[in-house]
């Protein structure tokens, strides 16, 4: 009963936070298999590196005249901050149709920070275990964002390049948002030290950098539903999504409703043709959209696609309608 108490504490936070997260992502929903390879690289094989190394580093700075208490509060940082990052530099490099720009950064950063913190806490709670109670406040509750806001940093700043074509901005770009997500976490287990005066302070810095990230998620849904509006309109004139479809694209409370009246009236089947139909959409609009901004990784032929593969869905939804209605 006590290892179910334990892995729960470190779950329940984990899974509330992670929800919050996937719906911050409005428009376009990453595939799930990605969010889950995020969350599981933090939760596991980051984990386990991080281990490895720091056991490595703390030995022989702990012995040299830095001293055991800088390598204490230092090398986690400088350890687990890149290594979770391999993550982030992974889905850019080789799932960057997935990576659209700096919203998505954030998602997949945040994913690999909440697995991380995950399995982080269920440690410290399983070791600690008489303290648990005190140790879930801590670290799952009032803690329970550091190690997503760290790795988002390194997501929004891939984002903010990710239309780039320079190698070197965008190797510059990963540098600054690694070396921030340093900087604030070795700040954290700094401040620490300090008990509760220290504690105070590191959530007051922590929670202002939450709201900065914050902030730059809302700007990019206001950017994310520019494109719709902008790139889906002429798709009304062409026929290839009606009007009523554009209307309600832009606004998420919108399609909500049209998912859920297609749930009730036409079961799941239904359901998700119109969360398709949604989806291709939006995709349609982002594609378009990174064509003017020269992505070379999105073609004509991808655009043109997605066109074919809504008409066709839109017609397998309309042959449905007189069947219900019946």
């Amino acid at each position: 009963m006590q290892t179910l108490t334990t892995i729960l504490a470190a779950a329940a936070p984990t899974a509330i936070y992670s929800l919050l997260i996937w719906w911050l992502d409005r428009y376009e929903k990453e595939p799930l298999w990605l969010i889950a390879v995020a969350f599981l690289w933090g939760s596991v094989p980051a984990i386990g590196l991080s281990i490895v190394f720091e056991l490595g580093l703390q030995l022989p700075l702990a012995a040299s005249t830095i001293g055991p208490d800088v390598a204490g509060w230092g090398v986690a940082a400088l350890v687990e901050e890149p290594i979770k990052a391999l993550a982030l530099v992974g889905l850019f490099l080789f799932m960057r149709h997935e990576f659209d720009g700096p919203l998505d950064g954030i998602v997949y950063g945040s994913l690999v920070g909440f697995g991380f913190s995950m399995t982080e806490n269920l440690l410290y709670f399983l070791r600690y275990a008489t303290n648990l109670g005190m140790l879930f406040w801590v670290r799952g509750i009032f803690f329970g964002l550091n190690h997503a806001f760290f790795t988002s940093l390194v997501g929004l700043a891939l984002g903010a390049v990710r239309y780039r074509e320079s190698r070197s901005l965008r190797l510059g770009a990963a540098s600054c948002g690694l070396a921030l997500a340093i900087l604030f976490h070795a700040l954290h287990n700094y401040a620490t030290r300090y008990h509760f005066a220290g504690l105070l302070a590191s959530w007051l810095v922590q929670s202002s950098g939450v709201l900065v990230v914050l902030a730059v998620a809302v700007l990019a849904w206001r950017n994310e539903r520019r494109w719709i509006e902008q790139e889906l309109r002429e798709e009304v004139l062409a026929g290839v999504i009606s009007a009523a479809d554009y209307a309600e694209l832009s606004v998420p409370a919108d399609r909500v409703r049209r998912q859920l009246r297609a749930l009730l009236g036409g079961g799941w089947p239904r359901y998700r043709r119109v969360r398709r139909l949604h989806h291709l959409a939006t995709k349609l609009a982002f594609c378009k959209s990174q064509l003017q901004l020269a992505d070379r990784r999105h073609t004509c032929d991808e655009r043109d696609q997605l066109r074919d593969q809504i008409v066709d869905l839109r017609a397998a939804i309309e042959r449905d309608e007189p069947r219900l209605a019946a």
